[in-house]
């Protein structure tokens, strides 16, 4: 088996990181404290909301979800091309999910395709909506359309920290927009995740959701049912130092992905509309004419050091999720067998980006 030259993703760290590390470790202070409250309030300035970490990305679409009372039975909508988490969250407080096709160029739901579904099930309670890749999705028509049918709007950006819809962050709106920050996020810590919400009812909430459902820390006394989300302050110090370099970190990620969609010439790629004024390619997707080509380019590129990746397969095709395998999602099967990923990272080099487009240019 042939080494892996460029990974797919790997973390960027440095020595100020590593000292402020330590400097927690031997404070003895290494759960949610301190350090946590300050990079909440970093974030809370980043994205110009109220944000609450926890400790991942599925938690926080959890946390989200039972901060707005989706209980068992709830109809939830979600799109068919998405990472697992997305639905199972839903399904794990007993919610059942329904799946919306995507945009196949985008990538992302459309307000369509939620409408449509809509139609057959009015008495959807929320809709989870997702900016795959970091790519944002056309917000203003799902936002009207949540107030139409009032249901609860939730934003899986898990891989979009940093983007931007029509010049305003992601995370900045009025609804509850949930976010990741593992390793190969734009900013890690590691394991780790938040939510951002403009809803001071949900917020308070959401902390209480962190941590058993406590009236407040040191206290036994519970309001809510829930578990442990908490956080801790080793990973929020390395979040402090990533949040300080997201801006250098995306414009990294912008200069690779305009190098592969000019250089390459093979294939085609994830399109980005006008109202996507950021787009911070957390992944890199790009199209082959069918599956075979697909899979020729990822083994080729693979034999060559290159680390391509297959996309998610559709939630509808999950062996998890058989209760919905006869959904109709044409898009996404085909965004599954025509689609694969390259590596993008922050500390990629110019030497590595150089190796990926001649491999990719010589299938």
């Amino acid at each position: 088996m042939t080494d892996i030259v460029v990974p797919m993703a790997r973390p960027s760290f440095d020595v100020e990181t590593e000292n402020a590390m330590i400097d927690v470790i031997r404070s003895g202070w290494w759960s949610q404290g301190k350090k946590t409250e300050e990079f909440e309030n970093k974030l809370n300035n980043y994205f110009s909301s109220n944000v609450v970490v926890v400790n991942n990305g599925t938690s926080a679409i959890t946390a989200a979800l039972l901060a707005h009372g989706i209980k068992s039975g709830d109809k939830v909508i979600v799109p068919d091309f998405t990472f697992v988490a997305t639905s199972s969250a839903a399904k794990i407080i007993g919610a059942q999910v329904l799946v919306a096709d995507v945009d196949a160029n985008t990538l992302n739901i459309s307000p369509e395709s939620i409408e449509n579904l809509i139609k057959k099930h009015p008495d959807v309670k929320a809709v989870i909506v997702v900016d795959m890749a970091g790519m944002p999705l056309d917000l203003d028509p799902i936002i009207e359309l949540s107030k139409q049918h009032n249901f609860v709007l939730i934003e899986d950006a898990a891989q979009a920290i940093g983007s931007e819809y029509k010049n305003r962050k992601i995370g900045s709106f009025e609804h509850t927009t949930t976010f990741s920050f593992t390793v190969a996020k734009t900013i890690t810590t590691i394991e780790g995740g938040c939510i951002a919400t403009g809803d001071k009812k949900i917020l308070e909430k959401l902390f209480q959701l962190r941590n058993f459902g406590r009236a407040g820390d040191g206290l036994y006394v519970h309001k809510l049912n829930s578990v442990n989300f908490r956080f801790n302050d080793l990973q929020a110090v390395l979040g402090i130092k990533q949040l300080e370099k997201i801006d250098k970190f995306i414009a990294q990620r912008i200069k690779i992905a305009e190098r592969y969609t000019k250089e390459i010439t093979s294939f085609s790629f994830q399109s980005s509309p006008d109202y996507a004024t950021t787009h911070t390619h957390m992944l890199f997707f790009l199209f082959a004419e069918n599956k075979k080509s697909k899979e020729d380019a990822i083994s080729f590129l693979r034999s060559n050091g290159i680390d391509a990746r297959l996309p998610y397969l559709p939630l509808h095709r999950q062996p998890c999720n058989s209760e919905i395998s006869d959904s109709i999602c044409p898009n996404a099967d085909e965004i599954y067998d025509r689609s694969f990923t390259l590596p993008i990272f922050n500390n990629m080099t110019t030497s590595e980006c150089n190796l990926v487009i001649e491999m990719c240019n010589k299938i």
